[in-house]
């Protein structure tokens, strides 16, 4: 609580003692003070002058450095909403749609025509003779047997898929995202255990000072403590390291400059139970590896349908404006040219679309047998997990007691040190591997959701 000296009584002395206090209370410069009076009016003074701005910048840096050096805390579905925005895979992949809708516009167009211009006859010097013609022609090429509808199809399909492939390449993606987003977790659980142990740790030492000072604990016993202690402030010190680390990958995943870190109780300790019969069904009608292969099997269907309509030649239909002689005397006519497809009848694409439409068909059994592995593979591992995860959840409680016990003992005499720093040591290796299934088992549910195709 921030007081009031005799020195700034009457004018302002709130405000200037809780500057000072805030400036100059680390270096024990208080206002109370009676030897600082004269320091704390003429600081009063300086505030009330030109230099009060300048006298705060040292606050506000501060102020500044501290928020941003501080990583800001989001829920899992708040940072899967920054990866898809911001994710450099996602924006990079994203372009792929941008250049199947580039192919779909280019096959709506038709071709364009052909204008051409002769003038021949002419004599040395220029001059027209009776066997100077002038010809203005334009010529259309018109597609037959619906190569353009197939064409159009072809690319309508194959931006349907690339557009479901880009979902799946997320999903893919998804399997680093959690598995960082919880190993993230996992450390802010560590470190706010470590720093929980280091409290109780603390306050048996405080007893054990007390014992040593008294004569009831050796010093070889003491030292043993205090070496205790090290460990425990060098485990706390490695894990924060580790975890500022780990912000500054996970913020380059996210693909921005905020420093983000989980946020608390992003966990519970229950966890559902799933039918392999429905997940699988479910899988089969949302992953997008299956959708965008059904959808480019149609694509390659239409460009099979291209292929054989290749076959029909087109026809070409031209009109031209002719002069003929010294007075270019006005001519009209019509052509019409086409191709005769006696030799070659696109014999060698017609059989590469029909390869690659029946490859496409095997694509898509493989990927359903693929898309079953990876969710029992998935079920496998979360039941395990949730096995092991059991296992210490109902062992918890007996832990916690048996550390209770054990420093209640110490406390009062009944337990040397090496009993004691045995069982923190036992306790604090069960925490661990319980944090570590609980946090698993929450993983192991998130992959479960990627093997189905669920992106949010």
């Amino acid at each position: 609580m921030l007081t009031t000296c005799s020195q700034c009584a009457g004018s302002g002395s709130l405000l200037c003692c809780s500057l000072w206090a805030c400036l100059c209370g680390p270096l024990g410069l208080y206002c109370h003070n009676v030897k600082k009076a004269l320091i704390c009016k003429r600081f009063l003074r300086a505030f009330r002058g030109r230099f009060f701005l300048l006298a705060l910048l040292p606050v506000a840096a501060l102020l500044l450095f501290a928020l941003s050096s501080s990583a800001q805390e989001v829920s899992v579905d708040e940072a899967l909403d920054l990866f898809l925005k911001n994710n450099w895979d996602v924006l990079i992949n994203r372009y792929e749609i941008d250049k199947a809708q580039g192919d779909l516009i280019q096959a709506r167009l038709f071709p364009n025509p052909n204008v051409s211009v002769n003038y021949t006859g002419m004599t040395s010097g220029g001059s027209r003779t009776d066997a100077t013609q002038q010809t203005y022609r334009l010529d259309q090429l018109i597609e037959l047997g619906g190569k353009r509808k197939y064409r159009i199809g072809t690319a309508t399909e194959a931006l349907e898929a690339v557009k479901l492939a880009h979902k799946d390449a997320i999903r893919s993606l998804l399997v680093g995202f959690y598995t960082t987003y919880y190993n993230l977790l996992l450390s802010q659980l560590n470190i706010d255990f470590q720093k929980e142990d280091l409290q109780k740790f603390d306050r048996i030492f405080q007893i054990a000072e007390k014992r040593h000072l008294a004569g009831f604990l050796t010093l070889i016993e003491y030292t043993k403590l205090k070496l205790a202690r090290i460990d425990l402030e060098n485990g706390l010190t490695a894990t924060s390291n580790q975890l500022r680390n780990d912000i500054e990958s996970f913020s380059l995943l996210l693909g921005g400059n905020i420093r983000i870190q989980p946020g608390q109780s992003q966990v519970t300790e229950e966890f559902p139970e799933y039918s392999e019969n429905e997940v699988l069904e479910r899988a089969y009608i949302s992953r997008w590896d299956l959708l965008a292969l059904e959808r480019q099997s149609k694509s390659v269907d239409y460009s099979y349908r291209l292929a054989k309509a290749q076959r029909m030649p087109d026809i070409t239909i031209g009109g031209e404006y002719e002069g003929f002689g010294k007075n270019l005397e006005p001519g009209r006519g019509l052509g019409v040219s086409l191709n005769i497809p006696i030799f070659a009848r696109n014999q060698g694409e017609i059989a590469r679309r029909s390869a690659e439409y029946s490859q496409i068909k095997l694509q898509i059994e493989r990927t359903k047998r693929q898309i079953e592995v990876d969710v029992k593979h998935a079920l496998n591992n979360y039941r395990s997990g949730l096995t092991i995860f059991d296992a210490y959840k109902t062992r918890k409680n007996e832990m916690l007691e048996l550390l209770g016990r054990s420093e209640k003992a110490f406390s009062l005499g009944g337990i040397t040190v090496l009993d004691l720093l045995d069982t923190q040591r036992t306790y604090r290796d069960f925490m661990t591997k319980y944090r570590q299934s609980l946090v698993q088992s929450a993983l192991n549910q998130a992959l479960i959701r990627v093997s189905t195709g669920e992106i949010k």
